[in-house]
């Protein structure tokens, strides 16, 4: 199956169109390098189309407008996030489900497909272990059952992803 990926960091920017089997294999490794070729590169001036927030702009609390418009993956919200456990990956895949997709709330299958799509994250006990997952979960109020198998991130959770992203 054919992919595509666009990287972009200041005046970096990585095309790739190819195998999904290299990029599963090999976007980690990939995004780590362009982050640290744009570290390296040591790049802080703003490019000319871009422009300075007014003061005000830059002072403005973290909104779902102004924020994210995050268009990422489930994977890519899971390397912002740190994920580390099934948990983890859940909430990621939460929040791109709210934050790039749009969805005010979201379905127990259609958490299991972003799981899966962050190839990167995945393990097969995260996908056998789903029920227990997404009841610690909604236990610890990160995620609010709206249904039978209906889930939405909480206020606080979305807030907190928001401001995770904007760092």
């Amino acid at each position: 199956m054919e992919s595509k990926i666009k990287i972009k960091m200041g005046p970096i920017e990585i095309e790739y169109e190819g195998s999904e089997g290299f990029l599963k294999e090999e976007l980690p490794a990939l995004l780590s390098a362009v982050s640290d070729l744009y570290r390296e590169s040591g790049v802080t001036e703003v490019q000319p189309t871009q422009r300075q927030p007014s003061t005000a702009e830059a002072s403005k609390p973290i909104t779902e407008n102004n924020v994210a418009n995050f268009q990422g993956t489930t994977g890519s919200l899971a390397a912002i996030l740190g994920v580390k456990s099934g948990p983890d990956l859940i909430m990621a895949a939460a929040g791109r489900l709210t934050l790039a997709v749009g969805q005010g709330t979201f379905t127990r299958s259609q958490i299991s497909n972003e799981i899966r799509s962050a190839s990167a994250y995945y393990k097969r006990t995260y996908s056998n272990n789903l029920t227990k997952y997404l009841n610690q979960l909604v236990k610890a109020q990160k995620l609010m059952e709206t249904g039978k198998d209906t889930y939405a991130l909480s206020a606080s959770e979305k807030s907190n992803m928001e401001s995770r992203i904007a760092q």
